[in-house]
């Protein structure tokens, strides 16, 4: 009777020592591990709710044992990633002094196409005779608050090829502690990203900033020079340890319609005869973004010279390139030996360019023979007269 009376009031301390246990752990919200053993890894908040593309930090205490205690992340969804650290390092051992409890982080980056849903992840802890197990709980779901956060006010912005684009971001440091981000950007090639601080000058590469504090900044866009017309994708990223935030920035280059007229050596002179053609070769370049359509030809010339162009056209001219236009000078067979200019414009609906062509002209080495031959013939003659009619 009394060895019944003895195993019943043992049960019921038993009993109310583990409603005890239970009754604490409800009430400072800690979710414990699956232990054996006596030792525990446990999470004030072992179910969050976070946005694809997040990052999380999950604090970590392990108690219960004393020695090294082996950790790592035992199961996490496909495509995430998961690192356990401690101060500031990844690790995957940590000392427990006795009677004590000693702390680390899970650190877990979601993937930016994960859809929405309820995702679990273990962490593993293993000591010299024991096992703990914590099972952590992640909703994902799109437009979640939570996580640090680089968000742009305007991320699409347009303009022409010679501006500078500058783009206002927010840095939030959502996490429980400092931190420390390195800024940088992902571009098209010959595009430069630069940071500033909001309303200042000096260019930054990187910040510190408090938990739950944030910092405005200046993300300027410069596109090469003559780069073509379109949308360009550019990607700014703040990172702290192995987590990182970004923003996908947009900037449309607007058509910038620019020509150029010369010749391939770069000189404009030419040399005709008169009453005869002489041929230069011109060369037309888009130094534009845009594409160049319907290139038309014309010239102003003095009077009765005339101007011909092969081709006569060009219908297309992209962006950067360059064509060679032959131009037929036709000089008036009148005209007197010495400098002449011609000036040539090639033209869109959109933009011109002009080239002045200096023309030297030369008269016709057969004039000069017709009137050597007369001056010859004028001296004969007379020559004649005397000889006839002087002895009179």
């Amino acid at each position: 009777m009394f060895y019944w009376l003895y195993k019943f009031s043992f049960i019921k301390k038993a009993l109310s020592l583990l409603f005890s246990v239970v009754f604490i752990f409800a009430m400072t919200g800690v979710q414990p591990a699956l232990a054996s053993g006596g030792l525990t890894v446990f999470t004030p908040y072992p179910g969050v709710t976070a946005q694809p593309g997040g990052s999380i930090t999950f604090p970590l205490t392990i108690s219960g044992t004393s020695g090294y205690v082996t950790l790592k992340v035992a199961s996490l969804p496909a495509g995430w990633t998961g690192q356990i650290y401690g101060n500031g390092m990844e690790i995957h051992e940590i000392f427990i002094p006795s009677n004590d409890s000693s702390q680390a982080e899970l650190r877990i980056q979601i993937p930016q196409d994960q859809k929405n849903g309820d995702y679990n992840l273990k962490v593993e802890a293993v000591g010299a005779r024991n096992r703990a197990v914590l099972s952590i709980n992640v909703k994902v779901k799109a437009g979640a608050s939570g996580g640090d956060k680089l968000e742009v006010q305007y991320p699409s912005l347009s303009g022409p090829d010679t501006a500078s684009y500058s783009f206002r971001a927010t840095l939030s440091n959502n996490s429980g502690h400092g931190r420390f981000y390195s800024l940088g950007a992902s571009a098209p090639e010959g595009w430069q990203v630069f940071f500033k601080p909001a309303y200042q000058d000096n260019q930054i590469t990187s910040l510190s900033l408090d938990a739950g504090k944030t910092q405005d900044l200046d993300v300027t866009v410069q596109p090469p020079k003559g780069v073509k017309a379109g949308k360009y994708s550019i990607t700014a990223a703040a990172v702290s340890g192995n987590e990182a935030v970004k923003a996908n920035l947009e900037v449309v280059i607007t058509g910038t319609y620019r020509l150029n007229l010369t010749t391939p050596s770069g000189r404009l002179n030419a040399d005709v005869t008169a009453g005869h053609k002489g041929a230069v070769t011109l060369q037309v370049e888009n130094n534009g973004s845009a594409d160049l359509q319907d290139i038309t030809f014309s010239a102003q010339t003095p009077q009765n010279w005339a101007v011909t162009f092969e081709p006569s056209t060009i219908d297309r001219l992209p962006s950067g390139e360059k064509r060679q236009v032959t131009a037929f000078i036709d000089s008036s067979a009148k005209a007197i030996a010495g400098d002449y200019v011609v000036s040539i414009s090639a033209s869109t609906k959109e933009t011109t360019a002009d080239a002045d062509i200096r023309v030297t002209v030369h008269v016709s080495t057969l004039w000069g023979v017709v009137g050597a031959v007369i001056v010859i013939g004028v001296i004969l003659w007379v020559m004649w007269i005397f000889k006839k009619y002087g002895r009179r």
